[in-house]
């Protein structure tokens, strides 16, 4: 039987909730660049929220950007050090709503970086409060005590199908409520992280994850709560593929 193995990237242990999608969504990251051979010659961009815990976790450059601004700010690097594999970790709240125009620019323009947005429905290092883009019809948030409402809050919004309609390299979403969903998660993250290497364009790889400690279930329950309700409002799948990567 093979042996698993952590990264070698992964130098330390950080403060992820229990069951938080973060910390797979870290070592995945840090499995990808190291099978691809990508490790040495990364910069990480990470948000000022749960996803911060990744520059004190993994063995890479790395900045954060200002609450919204990771896209502008991977794309400043990028700029300066082509050379580089420049990715961004960053939340729905971050990349959606506070930092929503700077991820349209990023992509409208192409900027070949890989950002990597996780999905959780809400803002969780701030508390739990309603995320504008992604908390579902009827959750109960910090700011949403009686539950989201239509006409209190409108409804969710799919981005991937917003950001499909531009000319980027790669958009896809994923989950991690089962091995299976991981692996293909993982293979998603893996491409985002090809196009790059083969200097191609603009991907962005979405991760349906679960909020245990800010929607108040055990992780068995978040994990069964994207799988049957945020999968159907949020669709798993291959958004956009140039076939960049070879």
């Amino acid at each position: 039987m093979a042996k698993l193995e952590k990264p070698v990237s992964i130098i330390k242990p950080v403060g992820y909730c229990g069951g938080c999608g973060h910390g797979v969504i870290q070592r995945l990251i840090a499995e990808c660049l190291e099978e691809l051979g990508m490790a040495d010659d990364t910069i990480s961009v990470v948000d000022i929220a749960c996803s911060y815990w990744s520059l004190e976790a993994l063995d890479f450059d790395a900045i954060a950007g200002p609450h919204g601004r990771c896209a502008a700010v991977a794309t400043g690097v990028k700029k300066v050090r082509p050379d580089k594999t420049v990715y961004v970790h960053a939340g729905d709240g971050s990349s959606y709503v506070i930092g929503l125009a700077e991820t349209c620019y990023t992509a409208i323009r192409d900027i070949p970086i890989t950002m990597i947005v996780v999905n959780n429905g809400i803002f969780g290092m701030t508390g739990g409060q309603l995320c504008l883009a992604t908390t579902l019809i009827g959750d109960k948030t910090l700011s949403s005590k009686k539950g989201r409402t239509k006409e209190q809050a409108g409804q969710p919004v799919d981005m991937l199908n917003v950001f499909k309609n531009f000319d980027v390299e790669y958009v896809a979403r994923g989950a991690l409520y089962d091995a299976k969903h991981v692996d293909q998660t993982k293979r998603m993250i893996k491409r985002g992280l090809e196009n790059q290497r083969d200097k191609k364009g603009f991907s962005l790889i979405e991760i349906l994850s679960n909020c245990p400690t800010n929607w108040k279930m055990t992780p068995v329950e978040a994990a069964e709560k994207v799988k049957n309700e945020t999968e159907k409002v949020f669709p798993l799948g291959t958004y956009v593929d140039r076939g960049g990567a070879k």
